[in-house]
């Protein structure tokens, strides 16, 4: 799994003053920029691969967490482990654990709701917000359906509700825009975190606890962070009315890019230039 062969990236386990651990992948100076990269729903670390290579040479401290219930952080069972508050608590939490301030957050889809929403609440901690196809700006297709199905029958199937195929099916038809930049790589390491003892109930757990909910207009208006959002074309999720409601938010800048729901996995130089430079940008 990913980092091993990036000798460029440390991975390392971080324990909260809630007692759970979360692994985080740095790469980058210590004293430089710090920018914290959340992930989407079901993702990992491996997610921020391309960041983690090119950021450094930018003078950027680079940080991925793998969020609670994904990657080889902890995969917690009581209820509400998987609330929007138990999120946004591990985000504060490390925080203060890596004694920074404050930080230039990343998000993607999940991962974007949670920067979006932490920088609402707590925007003196958050220096500038990145966001890729992030939800609470427009509905996520299904998640109704999805919420239906108790957290307790998917984590009794386990390991066998993802097999391979599946996790390659997945990134083909709903990731990536292009089904052809999914190559075997790519697959393993998505599909190997699936495999490991409570994945299963926690990623079903966060479809069922998590706020899934749109940002109101007065939430949109109330963004006090110089935000920049990335939407791809092609995203097959959220892309249809997203643009009109990332234009809701307070001084965002909105920027359409070729790619699926992961367009920065797909087109790496492109997106990643685009944030180093916002990012950067005093």
């Amino acid at each position: 799994m990913y980092p091993a062969f990036a000798p460029h990236v440390v991975a390392r386990i971080v324990t909260l003053k809630s007692g759970i651990r979360l692994r985080i992948a740095e790469s980058g100076p210590p004293s430089g920029l710090p920018v914290m990269m959340l992930h989407g729903w079901g993702a990992s670390v491996y997610m921020y691969r391309h960041a983690l290579e090119r950021f450094p040479s930018a003078g950027i401290r680079t940080i991925a967490v793998d969020l609670r219930g994904h990657g080889l952080s902890d995969k917690p069972h009581e209820d509400n482990a998987y609330s929007l508050n138990a999120y946004h608590a591990d985000v504060e939490a490390l925080l203060d654990a890596l004694e920074l301030s404050s930080v230039c957050m990343v998000g993607q889809s999940m991962g974007g709701g949670l920067a979006l929403r932490y920088a609402l609440t707590r925007p003196e901690r958050v220096s500038k917000l990145a966001l890729i196809n992030p939800i609470a700006l427009a509905e996520v297709p299904y998640i109704d359906v999805l919420e239906m199905v108790p957290a307790s029958v998917i984590g009794a199937g386990g390991r066998r509700l993802i097999p391979r195929w599946l996790t390659r099916l997945i990134l083909r038809r709903l990731a990536y825009g292009d089904p052809h930049a999914v190559t075997e790589k790519v697959v393993d390491e998505y599909w190997a975190p699936t495999q490991l003892p409570g994945f299963m109930y926690a990623v079903s757990s966060a479809l069922n606890e998590f706020d899934w909910t749109v940002l109101t207009d007065a939430e949109a208006r109330s963004l006090r962070v110089p935000a920049l959002v990335i939407l791809g074309k092609q995203d097959r999720l959220l892309f249809r009315n997203s643009y009109d409601a990332a234009a809701r938010l307070n001084g965002a800048r909105v920027e359409l890019v070729t790619g699926g729901h992961c367009a920065h996995e797909e087109h790496p130089d492109l997106v990643y230039g685009m944030l180093r430079d916002f990012l950067l940008r005093t």
